[in-house]
């Protein structure tokens, strides 16, 4: 399935091949090892050495289960201008812990990684590639489980394939950037492509679950690929990052597996090329003008009922930077750590005028330092393909850790699905009834009910 500059591993027979110290192999995944019943509280383990075409780009990606007090830290190295550079790490990760990706280069600064690239920038480029993974516990009960792990490199000389035209169209649901969170702003086009991935496998992901477990503590941003691997993998998807070329993106849809591809274009409001992240969903031919066409998912459409748009191929072939996230569908025996979910009761406080999440009957408080999303969906009759196409209105947080609905909102009144987002990704929801809009101010109430 890959070419020569895309490496998957995976399995027991292809993990065996590596280096395991402390580490063991269970099901498939690289796990601590175990004495009496104890998990180690440190291990690792080290790819061979892989030579791969000369590049100027690497990209790492892995997928792996992480419970609660356990940690995943993925390191590289590369081979160029005859010798190998340093481990370099692409930060500590875990769904629950704050990931932050790190910047880092070699003495002469020629090899550099930032965010999620390596960029060699050495004549020749570089030529070897090998990959290290940590693994640590806090809980002697726990261990972290790795399940995939993967190397992409962009070749220096690239003899890209356009392979053969195929006539395929997937569905990928549309999703765009007006109508999710703005926190992260164009950033967000990531994570409502990669939820658009994982949705037309029958998941009911909301792209703000996919944003706040793969942000970048240290940019402020989704746009961190290997973290989007690693979300995905977080909800059971086997995911990596590739560079492909048109042949390799066709084998994709042939597959009947939708892509994330980077584009760089033109958008309303900016003046020079920007990269955008858009979903990957068939190719076409029209027989009318004899030309080959791509399908695509643009997130920043303005309306999700505009975002599947088409583009020449051979306009995509020149806007189409070769990176890619590839993911298949999710095995039945894989553990998940995601989506993680938690039903609340809103109940409504006279006394300050505002809501409260309460489980148990017990108020739970927004913390003050909370930095995710807060909004209702009104219930409008409508049997959406996902819930990620409702229509969602933020709501105001607070000073005392509770929530007010918008003015519209609270005047339409009606049943509303209320959406609670943390920083790690756990959504905390429940459904709730304000009172209807008064018919006059003789029978007004300000009394809500709760469902």
């Amino acid at each position: 399935m890959e070419q020569r500059n895309n490496l998957v591993l995976q399995g027991t027979e292809t993990f065996s091949r590596g280096q395991l110290d402390n580490v063991a192999l269970d099901n498939g995944s690289v796990v601590l090892d175990s004495v009496a019943g104890r998990y180690l509280q440190y291990g690792s383990y080290t790819t061979p050495e892989f030579a791969m075409p000369a590049f100027c780009n690497l990209n790492v990606s892995w997928n792996a289960h992480a419970p609660q007090n356990t940690m995943v830290e993925v390191r590289c190295r590369v081979y160029a201008g005859g010798s190998w550079t340093g481990w370099m790490s692409f930060g500590k990760w875990a769904p629950d812990y704050p990931r932050a990706s790190i910047s880092t280069h070699s003495d002469d600064g020629l090899i550099f990684l930032m965010g999620d690239t390596v960029t060699v920038a050495l004549p020749g480029g570089g030529t070897g590639v090998q990959l290290q993974v940590n693994l640590s516990t806090n809980d002697d009960k726990v261990t972290p489980a790795l399940r995939l792990l993967a190397a992409a490199v962009r070749p220096l000389a690239w003899d890209k394939q356009g392979g053969h035209p195929i006539n395929r169209r997937l569905y990928l649901p549309e999703y765009c950037l007006s109508a999710h969170d703005p926190s992260f702003g164009r950033d967000m086009d990531l994570p409502l492509v990669m939820a658009a991935l994982m949705n037309r496998w029958g998941e009911d992901i909301l792209p703000e679950e996919v944003a706040y477990v793969m942000e970048d503590k240290t940019t402020g941003s989704t746009s961190n690929g290997a973290f989007a691997a690693a979300a995905a993998g977080c909800c059971g998807f086997p995911c990596w990052q590739a560079w492909m070329d048109l042949q390799d993106l066709r084998e994709q849809i042939h597959d009947g597996c939708s892509v994330a591809v980077r584009i760089e274009r033109r958008i309303r409001g900016q003046r020079d090329p920007i990269g955008v992240w858009m979903g990957l969903r068939g190719f076409g031919h029209d027989d009318a003008v004899l030309a080959d066409y791509v399908l695509l998912n643009d997130p920043t459409a303005d309306s999700d009922g505009a975002v599947n748009c088409t583009m020449a191929v051979t306009d995509f072939a020149r806007c189409f930077t070769g990176r890619a996230i590839a993911l298949r569908p999710k095995p039945r025996d894989t553990e998940a750590n995601r989506p993680r979910r938690v039903s609340c009761d809103f109940v409504y406080s006279a006394e300050d005028d505002c809501w409260y999440l309460a489980q148990k009957g017990q108020r739970q408080l927004l913390p003050a330092e909370f930095s995710g999303w807060a909004a209702c969906s009104p219930h409008d009759g409508v049997a959406h393909a996902t819930t990620a196409h409702r229509t969602f209105r933020r709501m105001e947080r607070t000073r005392t850790g509770g929530f007010r609905f918008s003015p519209e909102q609270t005047a339409a009144g009606g049943r509303c699905s209320v959406y609670i987002v943390d920083h790690t990704g756990t959504m905390q929801f429940a459904e709730v009834r304000l009172p209807a809009p008064p018919l006059s101010e003789a029978n007004q109430s300000t009394a809500p009910s709760v469902s």
